[in-house]
């Protein structure tokens, strides 16, 4: 996992798609709340090898509501454009119980909740790189009753190359 501003996003070397795919996300982002919500193709869309961003608005749930999520094929960029939430992210370790476990969507939901995971307080300006093999709980009530949020899933073998 990373967690970083986008400022410093770009000096990551994660891969091609990754220095194709950043200007232009950190184009989305400077719209901040002013963006609407919808999809965004970024480095030409699915359809051309890129991804699509996906931008939308809701009130964010209290922690009992909300439910640990993984996937196995796709990273996650997680990044808040108004309000605040906090994301709670944990390492599988394998024989985590699973409530849920969608091979086409390339998601899985957990039973539980580990005793043990990192809670990030996402504000606007920054963005959470969540990859396979960490469960994530986004999506989490900090201050704000409404929150503003982008979040990017990229093939995270795109990562590497």
């Amino acid at each position: 996992m990373i967690v970083d501003t986008f400022e410093r996003g770009a000096r990551y070397p994660l891969g091609k798609l990754w220095s194709t795919l950043y200007p232009e996300l950190m184009e989305l982002v400077r719209k901040g709340d002013s963006l609407p919500e919808g999809n965004y193709p970024l480095a030409g869309g699915p359809e051309k090898g890129g991804v699509m961003a996906s931008v939308s608005s809701y009130a964010p749930k209290q922690e009992n509501e909300a439910r640990y999520e993984s996937h196995d094929r796709m990273a996650d960029i997680q990044a808040v454009l108004a309000g605040d939430e906090f994301i709670d992210v944990f390492f599988l370790c394998g024989g985590e119980e699973e409530s849920l476990r969608d091979a086409q969507r390339d998601l899985v939901f957990y039973a539980g909740k580990p005793e043990c995971a990192a809670r990030i307080h996402l504000t606007p300006g920054m963005f959470a790189l969540v990859t396979p093999g960490e469960a994530h709980m986004p999506c989490v009530k900090a201050a704000s009753d409404k929150v503003k949020k982008l979040v990017v899933k990229i093939p995270a073998e795109s990562l590497l190359a």
